[in-house]
């Protein structure tokens, strides 16, 4: 019970009132009896100095009478007084008859009353406030995390306490966090979509143009056979171009949206290099590029899927090659360091601009005028980071560029489900 502030905010503020009642009392008990004094003492001395103009002989007796303490005690002398009093029928004289009791009574009613209204006035101000407080609470946080669900703003009122309401509050708050946090989310992902949608309408505007000028074409009769055969090639070409576009950005995708479960097991890199260079090298032959692998003294192994960080691999190599004049080699080494196990990819092509290095793996961005559409490098981005690991680019000291590809060395293998087919 004690564990509530309100309970304890409750207790307090009775014995507050508690104690302010009592000193209260006791200053208005002083007062009173100060203004009684003062009445009886100015009733008793107009009775001596009526007593003295009539008995002249009396005035030296009479003030001690008045104020003596031992007549007033003396049984006999109240007891004598009283029989004469009875006499002339003053034993129980009428309140009206006695001017000062009867206002002092006035008075003391008066003064209660106002004083214990304002009393049950106050505490019930005082007890409505403490009582309406917790929906005062509720009520402000119910208003801050609508700004939150609204306005997608941090919560900007906190309850703070060990009660059942501030446990409340403090699970409302890391609500509104997480609620938060998935607003922005979701307009991350909103503006990732449309930016996406208008990249690939644009990278799917030219082959699909392309495609329906060749159809008209190919509709016309007085198109002659060579043609018509030359258009199919192209048409062919167009609709690969379109599906690797389309393949490449469900792959990314998936990869960025954590859709995919890659099957990881500890391999040799050696093993999963060549897998991404042999289909290569057809195109390095005929730009008349060597594709150079160093086999490291130890061979390295690592934990990843081997299909997923091949495909990374290959089309670090590709962009390579693409990218490397004639006659020129690209080289790609494995180096193991007690943190990563790096591979390097280096071409000797002209390379890249330090300006452009920080876009290089945003999709559909290309430095240079080229056949690329700019998706190989955020898909192996992609396949790194799922990997746990990280891709870098830097510029050669004399010309080309080195793509870094780092894991993370000592990850004991194990397999987190299987590899969706795309």
């Amino acid at each position: 019970m004690w564990r509530n502030s309100g309970t304890r905010r409750l207790a307090l503020l009775l014995a507050v009132a508690a104690l302010v009642s009592i000193a209260a009392a006791w200053a208005f008990a002083a007062y009173e009896t100060n203004r009684l004094k003062r009445d009886w003492t100015d009733r008793d001395n107009a009775l001596i100095g009526e007593l003295a103009s009539r008995h002249p002989e009396l005035s030296a007796e009479l003030p001690g009478l008045f104020a003596s303490k031992e007549i007033a005690a003396d049984p006999k002398a109240r007891e004598a007084g009283r029989k004469l009093a009875a006499e002339y029928g003053l034993e129980d004289i009428d309140v009206s008859l006695l001017p000062i009791v009867g206002s002092d009574r006035h008075r003391l009613r008066i003064s209660l009353t106002v004083g214990l209204l304002f009393l049950f006035a106050s505490l019930t101000v005082l007890l409505i406030r403490e009582f309406d407080r917790p929906n005062r609470q509720i009520r402000r946080l119910t208003d801050a995390l609508e700004s939150v669900v609204k306005q997608n703003r941090p919560m900007d009122y906190r309850i703070y306490g060990e009660d059942d309401l501030g446990q409340l509050a403090h699970r409302v708050q890391e609500l509104a966090l997480r609620l938060q946090e998935t607003i922005s989310q979701l307009h991350r992902d909103k503006d990732f979509l449309k930016e996406t949608i208008a990249d690939i309408s644009h990278q799917l505007k030219t082959p699909l143009a392309s495609l329906m000028v060749y159809n008209e074409l190919l509709k016309d009769e007085r198109t002659a056979p060579v043609d018509a055969g030359e258009f199919l090639d192209i048409c062919g070409r167009e609709l690969e171009r379109m599906e690797w576009l389309i393949l490449t950005l469900l792959k990314i995708a998936r990869l960025e949206a954590g859709a995919l479960d890659l099957q990881r097991v500890r391999a040799p890199l050696g093993a999963t290099i060549e897998r991404a260079v042999e289909p290569l090298r057809k195109l390095a032959s005929q730009k008349e590029v060597d594709i150079r692998v160093i086999e490291p003294e130890k061979p390295a192994e690592a934990v990843h899927d081997p299909r997923w960080l091949a495909e990374a691999i290959g089309n670090l190599v590709k962009n390579a090659v693409e990218h490397s004049p004639p006659g020129s080699a690209v080289t790609i080494r494995t180096e193991r360091t007690p943190v990563f196990i790096r591979i390097f990819v280096r071409d000797e092509g002209q390379g890249v601009d330090e300006r452009h290095l920080p876009h290089i793996f945003k999709k559909f961005y290309r430095a240079q005028s080229g056949s690329g559409v700019g998706l190989g490098l955020p898909l192996a981005k992609s396949v790194a980071e799922r990997h746990e690991g990280i891709l870098s680019a830097v510029r050669n000291e004399g010309a080309g560029m080195t793509f870094v590809l780092a894991l993370p060395a000592g990850r004991d293998g194990q397999g987190d489900g299987s590899l969706t087919t795309l």
